[in-house]
């Protein structure tokens, strides 16, 4: 008889991030979990959100947050199973809030729900200076660096005006930035970050990016965020197990997914004059005394949206006047306002007027801030279809937005690789669930793994990758219960010493 799962639940309260200390595993008194990792769908470019729930034992009322000195909200949980002697890490994630039953009668239990540090990437928003010719790897870096990412480990780091963690000298360092793992991407955008304005969910900027590449940005186990490029699944070739008639139950479709006209919408981009116009102020404005601060965001001379490779900070008289009176005709103030470029992004500035004098003005109508522009074009459409299949099997189209993208050729090779992989029907699997013995054996399996499915039933047989895992714990640990989300693995484009090219094979991109 295999040995029983066993469980390790802990709450890092010390917030030094190591789950190590007396008092930290709270497994005695977990009743039930069940966590989710993972994309919400094949072919995703960005996983759904991560999650966690633990219920909790709470006759003592430790989980009750208004009965108890314990701060839940804010502290990183972990969850640990043990299965044939091996212990594996299998969720991080953030405590949002409890759910405390109440009543002296009742069950006197709680449950903790808990987010992937993913959750926190919706709330910030994403600013970045102008980025060219960059990878998304380097840009989702430079976006997760400017997040507010609750960090792994707070305590001995300087937190501002926090009693025991903003003394000079003592702890004083800055927390780390969150854990990632990120490959460089194989797309050189020329620009991307002049989409944003003057700030988008920050989340919404990585999948712009990671839909651009055609990669795949979610979080691991172990809560690290993690980007794949588009070749990372095509370079596994190998199965890590194999599931022949053995499994719980499966969902199986003939013809599911199917594509054979696929769309690929990109924004082309051009760079305009330096010395350009690209915010200009419509309405004239009243300073009172003191610093008062706009975000301008950039347009073209058509007024749509647009970007700037550099901004030349406002001259006082040429490019800004301030008067007396709104409509310009009482006494020149322009001496007593400073216009300060406090901050630049690719879509937009943060400036600072000062006004040092101790009467209102008018900040004049006209008033403008120039440089070099990244005129956004209108969104162009590149198109691969394949008659023979529609023919057979009518029309299934796919829109595909890459909105990184300015290259007509890329955005061809794109709708290129997605045809070439979609365009006949073929069966699938779609998910896959496990239970008992099966799921002690699976545990080591986890996020694009490859695996092997056979069925007699369907006569299917085939490669997929695991892209999204859900377990239910239950019956105090008793049982285990695992579902898969997949999808198909390629084995159709070519690699060296691996099939024919344009035979067997094909090309990606």
């Amino acid at each position: 008889m295999a040995d029983p799962i066993t469980y390790v639940v802990a709450v890092d309260w010390d917030d030094d991030g190591d789950f190590d200390d007396p008092g930290e595993d709270i497994t005695a008194d977990v009743l039930a979990l069940s966590w989710r990792l993972g994309l919400a769908a094949p072919f995703d470019a960005v996983a759904a959100p991560s999650w966690a729930q633990i219920t909790v034992r709470n006759a003592g009322r430790d989980y009750s947050p208004e009965r108890t000195a314990r701060r839940l909200p804010g502290k990183w949980v972990r969850v640990q199973c043990r299965a044939s002697g091996v212990m594996r890490t299998h969720f991080t994630g953030c405590i949002e809030r409890v759910e405390p039953l109440p009543g002296d009668w009742g069950a006197r239990t709680a449950a903790l729900h808990v987010a992937g540090p993913e959750r926190q990437l919706e709330r910030c928003q994403a600013r970045l200076p102008p980025q060219p010719n960059a990878r998304a790897g380097d840009l989702i870096a430079a976006v997760l660096d400017a997040a507010l990412v609750r960090p792994l480990a707070l305590a001995g780091r300087w937190l501002l005006g926090e009693v025991g963690q903003a003394e000079l000298g003592v702890n004083t360092r800055l927390p780390a930035m969150h854990p990632r793992s990120l490959e460089a991407g194989q797309s050189v955008f020329a620009y991307a970050a002049e989409l944003w304005g003057d700030g988008v969910p920050a989340l919404a900027a990585i999948r712009q990016l990671a839909e651009s590449e055609r990669g795949r940005f979610y979080t691991d186990r172990d809560g690290r965020f993690v980007l794949t490029d588009r070749h990372h699944t095509l370079r596994r070739t190998a199965a890590a197990a194999v599931y022949a008639d053995d499994m719980a139950g499966l969902a199986y479709q003939f013809g599911a997914g199917l594509a054979n006209r696929v769309q690929v919408r990109l924004i082309p981009r051009g760079i305009g004059a330096a010395g350009s116009a690209l915010w200009t102020l419509e309405e004239a404005q009243r300073l009172p005394p003191g610093a008062w601060t706009v975000w301008a965001g950039f347009r073209d001379a058509n007024r749509r949206p647009a970007g700037a490779l550099a901004v030349t900070p406002p001259a006082p008289g040429v490019d800004y006047r301030a008067n007396a009176l709104p409509d310009g005709s009482g006494a020149d103030r322009t001496g007593q306002v400073a216009a300060l470029l406090v901050e630049t992004t690719a879509a937009a500035a943060r400036l600072e007027f000062r006004n040092s004098g101790t009467d209102a003005v008018y900040l004049l109508a006209g008033a403008r801030l120039r440089g070099t522009p990244i005129i956004l074009g209108d969104a162009a459409m590149v198109e691969a279809a394949d008659g023979a299949s529609e023919a057979r099997f009518g029309a299934h189209p796919l829109l595909v937005t890459a909105p990184a993208l300015s290259s007509l050729e890329e955005a061809a090779n794109v709708a290129q690789f997605e045809l070439a992989r979609r365009k006949a029907p073929r069966g699938r699997v779609h998910s896959l669930h496990l239970s008992g013995q099966q799921a002690a054996a699976a545990l080591a399996r986890t996020l694009f793994d490859r695996i092997t499915v056979r069925e007699a039933q369907t006569g299917h047989a085939a490669d997929y990758l695991i892209i999204a895992e859900e377990h239910r714990v239950d019956l105090g640990g008793a049982r285990h219960r695992i579902a898969w989300l997949l999808e198909p693995a390629d084995g159709l484009f070519w690699m060296v010493d691996a099939g024919r090219l344009d035979e067997s094979t094909a090309l990606a991109y």
